[in-house]
């Protein structure tokens, strides 16, 4: 939307509609019989091989392995042994073998909400 400025009246309608729509999900009690998971949760988990920028996140995400991580009794995470597959919607990031991510279950499939490459030093053995 590059040189596009929305009004102020345009953001607030945004807003509003964003907060309904929450109210109305929250209401619900569950996402529609998806995902049975409690809701806004989020895991640590980690790459086991990279996985490739996609062309298109729109429409053709590319899809990876990942094991969660669980934090033990001393504050440290360690691998749990339990993988999923990662949808990759990031245009322009490769997300390299051991990346430590933060991840969501959103409409049935894990999503990277952040990652951080390398900045951490050797992944949990």
């Amino acid at each position: 939307m590059s040189g596009v400025v929305m009004s102020p009246e345009f953001n607030e309608q945004v807003k509003q509609t964003v907060r309904e729509v929450l109210r109305q999900l929250h209401s619900t009690g569950s996402h529609s019989g998806r995902w049975s998971g409690s809701k806004n949760s989020s895991r640590w988990a980690i790459t086991n091989a990279a996985i490739s920028a996609p062309s298109n996140g729109v429409t053709t995400p590319t899809t990876g392995q990942i094991e969660f991580l669980d934090v033990s009794s001393s504050g440290d995470l360690v691998r749990s042994g339990d993988t999923v597959t990662l949808t990759h919607r990031w245009e322009g990031i490769t997300l390299e073998s051991g990346t430590l991510l933060r991840v969501v279950n959103d409409w049935d499939e894990w999503i990277a909400v952040a990652a951080d490459c390398e900045a951490l030093g050797s992944p949990p053995s």
